[in-house]
């Protein structure tokens, strides 16, 4: 009888410790497929926040660093060409240097190589971050007695003075970063243009740029006839294709 007894006391004590290693067992199962599927999503989500953030982040920083860098031509071409005939008219293939060519005082002769073999700018200052191009610089015609002669750039026609005024052109810019430029430096020139087929490696401004036009469609602001205009949001925003094919355009005299 004793011995019937201990045994049922065992049998007993081994039928509450498998209990007690069900419940543990059952506490701690593992997560179920909805359960990590709903994780995965919060995860996602949270990652794609992440990415947008810093994109818009990326954005900010390369267009403060082209408009920076407008500045600082925008300087140095005055004071590069302060004793010359006129600004020289852009051909439009600064898209076609890289950083050894740029320096080829012989072959490159656009005004932004110009100022980077004169040690007025620095290649990273002449670049557009945005589209890796070399900003273009092109004439500007700011009255209309100036005029050059064919082929010769700043050297004036005949009866006429060289051209007074110079622009800058950003290219391969999307529609967000178009408008970004233009709402923040836009009202600091005395043109601003946008042209709607400039992707990277081409520009619009090929020839001399008349900055006296009146301020029309793509032409914002200008020298001309009620040009002197403030860049609002309204007009910024009917400017600017979706597409990364838009090229800003400011000129000065």
């Amino acid at each position: 009888m004793f011995k019937f007894y201990q045994n049922a006391q065992v049998e007993k004590k081994s039928l509450v410790q498998k209990l007690k290693a069900l419940h543990t067992a059952k506490n701690q199962r593992g997560m179920t497929l909805l359960e990590i599927i709903i994780v995965l999503g919060i995860v996602g989500t949270i990652a794609a926040g992440v990415v947008v953030l810093a994109q818009r982040a990326f954005d900010s920083r390369a267009i403060s660093e082209v408009v920076n860098n407008t500045n600082t031509l925008r300087v140095a071409m005055k004071d590069a060409y302060q004793r010359a005939p006129g600004y020289p008219v852009s051909k439009g293939t600064s898209g076609d240097y890289d950083i050894v060519s740029i320096k080829d005082a012989t072959n490159s002769t656009e005004a932004i190589a110009r100022l980077v073999q004169l040690g007025k700018v620095t290649t990273d200052e002449a670049l557009n971050g945005i589209s890796n191009d070399f900003i273009n610089i092109g004439a500007g015609k700011t009255a209309a007695n100036q005029g050059a002669e064919p082929g010769t750039g700043e050297t004036p026609a005949k009866g006429k003075s060289g051209y007074k005024g110079f622009v800058v052109e950003l290219n391969g810019l999307n529609q967000e970063q178009c408008r970004s430029i233009l709402i923040q430096v836009g009202n600091l020139w005395d043109y601003a243009a946008v042209g709607a087929s400039a992707p990277s490696g081409v520009y619009t401004v090929k020839t001399v740029v008349d900055m006296t036009v009146a301020p029309t469609g793509p032409v914002l602001r200008s020298l001309g006839t009620n040009g002197n205009v403030d860049l609002t949001p309204d007009a910024v925003a009917a400017v600017c294709v979706d597409a990364p094919t838009n090229s800003v355009i400011l000129g000065t005299r």
